[in-house]
């Protein structure tokens, strides 16, 4: 393991992410099986939170805990060569939508296309927007 500051600050949010992750998954399915109560749809919509949430975390912990002038996540060998933090905002955004539009009376089949396609079009609109 490296002595860089900039290496251990992204393990130690990497880590921290990964707890995170999990109680914001458990917030959204434990709302989505308040509200809704179908555990199918309810389970993918809080898996698409949760994995937002971890890939989000990521990218905001990097920006804020790890030095500007250091590399950023997706320099590192490990972490694929996609925007991190759009990826998690659409992830994040498209979960919560799709339970909103499941609860408000929305068919799973046209509220589960819309979320896919307000991943693809968010995540490419963001990673223009947002600072690697």
């Amino acid at each position: 393991m490296s002595n860089d500051p900039a290496v251990e600050a992204l393990h130690t949010v990497d880590d921290r992410s990964k707890v995170v992750a999990v109680l914001a998954t458990l917030a959204a399915f434990g709302a989505g099986m308040f509200t809704i109560g179908d555990i199918e749809f309810v389970s993918v919509a809080a898996a698409a939170v949760g994995i937002g949430v971890r890939f989000g975390s990521v990218w905001w912990g990097a920006r804020a805990f790890v030095e500007s002038e250091s590399s950023t996540v997706a320099d590192q060998p490990t972490a694929g060569s996609y925007h991190h933090g759009a990826l998690g905002i659409a992830l994040v955004l498209a979960g919560c939508l799709a339970l909103v539009a499941r609860y408000l009376g929305g068919e799973v089949l046209p509220v589960a296309v819309g979320s896919a396609a307000v991943v693809v079009v968010a995540s490419l609109g963001l990673s223009v927007l947002l600072p690697e």
